[in-house]
């Protein structure tokens, strides 16, 4: 009977306050919005595109103003609330005109009166970068060259004809970029004429022409390993080795392990190391694997390296040490035995050989595929390498105790070339 006594009371308390009906939508409008079209605006054409600025009428309904348009063939629109007066359209490729419509939007999302516009973009990012694009031949492939003045996210897709397949271009590889000037290699093709295609793509679904380039790419190989350790014969350069870490561990194909690899003893004098390659080689790319897979960032990841290289020594000059000083390493009093302020001779031995520098952000990708440095293209065929540190990970200029390290490294190019 109390159950019973209970629902028939609540009932009577439903009825006497008039139990509100949940299904009412209080989102919708008692009276038409009945407002007229944005009248105060500004159209300024940009790149593939055009920016609207406008003036929001002082109306407290107003929640947004947005833009309604084609492109592709398919409907798009773009939103901007009342705190900002700007519209941006992007995504145009080859088109003239573009018509757009123009609405104030209130709190039941209710369109004002429309307003009708129509501009001409300029011309678009992806024209803008494919008519920028440079080809030349390289070691293994190809190398691109090209301008992305906005910074656009481009893919870059390179195809080449494959004769089983009636002849026709078929994709080899998507290169993802948003580089500013961006150069980048395609690789792993044969020393055989080739016809490479290129063409650019944008997150709007746009394609660039298609340009296409005959060549022989150059011969590339790894120069094989072992490579041989020159440092006790190179004066000056830092020859030791921490907790027994061989520098044999430098060219043995073991990477991404934690702790692999080889380090400098801390406090012993020099940043720099001489490899032999063993043969005489037309290089393309130095790889070098930070010593860390999961510390990029961490330990004493070389940063930036200036190299030097030569296809000989010249034996009568290594009892001459002056000769082999590094002038940034002296400033930097990396020697204990020699005066920051002494005077170098008036030739040493960058003299005689050739210089380039090189530099690198370590992330997780590098650290697992390795810091890839490209080499000049006009750098003459050398055997011996000498590696000055200007950087890690942690300290720019190396910390003073000259400590740095690296798990693997490996030359690749042309060793077909004449051998001294």
């Amino acid at each position: 009977m109390k159950i019973i006594s209970y629902i028939i009371a609540a009932l009577l308390v439903c009825s006497f306050f008039a139990c509100e009906d949940t299904s009412t939508d209080k989102r919708v409008p008692k009276e038409p919005w009945n407002v007229g079209p944005i009248t105060e605006y500004t159209i300024t054409p940009i790149n593939g595109g055009a920016e609207i600025t406008y003036t929001i009428p002082n109306d407290p309904d107003i929640m947004y103003v947005m833009v309604e348009y084609e492109r592709n063939g398919k409907i798009y629109t773009e939103k901007s609330s009342v705190h900002k007066n700007l519209l941006t359209i992007e995504g145009f490729h080859r088109q003239n005109k573009v018509k757009a419509t123009l609405y104030k939007v209130n709190r039941y999302e209710q369109r004002s009166a429309p307003l009708m516009i129509e501009f001409e973009p300029l011309e678009s990012l992806i024209d803008i970068t494919f008519n920028s694009l440079k080809l030349q031949t390289s070691f293994g492939g190809i190398v691109g060259v090209w301008d992305n003045p906005k910074g656009t996210e481009l893919g870059v897709r390179l195809m080449t004809y494959d004769d089983s397949l009636y002849n026709d271009l078929v994709t080899r590889e998507m290169y993802y970029s948003q580089m500013i000037e961006e150069k980048h290699s395609f690789r792993g093709y044969e020393a055989v004429e080739t016809t490479f295609a290129l063409s650019f793509e944008d997150k709007w679904g746009n394609s660039s022409d298609t340009i296409r380039y005959t060549t022989t790419p150059f011969f590339e190989t790894m120069i094989p390993k072992p490579y041989a350790d020159a440092r006790s014969t190179i004066p000056y350069d830092n020859v030791s080795n921490l907790s027994g870490r061989n520098t044999g561990t430098l060219w043995d194909n073991i990477v991404n392990t934690s702790g692999h690899g080889w380090l400098t003893n801390p406090g012993n004098p020099g940043l720099s190391m001489t490899i032999d390659m063993k043969q005489v080689a037309k290089l393309s790319r130095i790889i070098h694997h930070p010593y860390h897979i999961n510390a990029p960032y961490g330990q004493a990841n070389i940063t930036e390296m200036e190299v030097w290289a030569t296809d000989k020594l010249d034996y009568d000059l290594l009892s001459n040490r002056d000769y082999w000083l590094d002038s940034l390493s002296v400033r930097q009093g990396r020697f204990p035995t020699v005066n920051p302020m002494y005077e170098l001779p008036k030739r040493t031995f960058k003299d005689d050989g050739i210089t380039w520098a090189i530099s690198v952000f370590p992330s997780i990708l590098l650290a697992r595929d390795g810091s890839e440095y490209e080499i000049p293209i006009d750098i003459p065929p050398v055997r011996y390498i000498r590696i000055f540190v200007r950087a890690i990970a942690l300290s720019n200029p190396p910390p003073a105790n000259n400590y740095w390290s690296m798990s693997e490294i490996s030359f690749y190019g042309d060793n077909t070339v004449p051998q001294n």
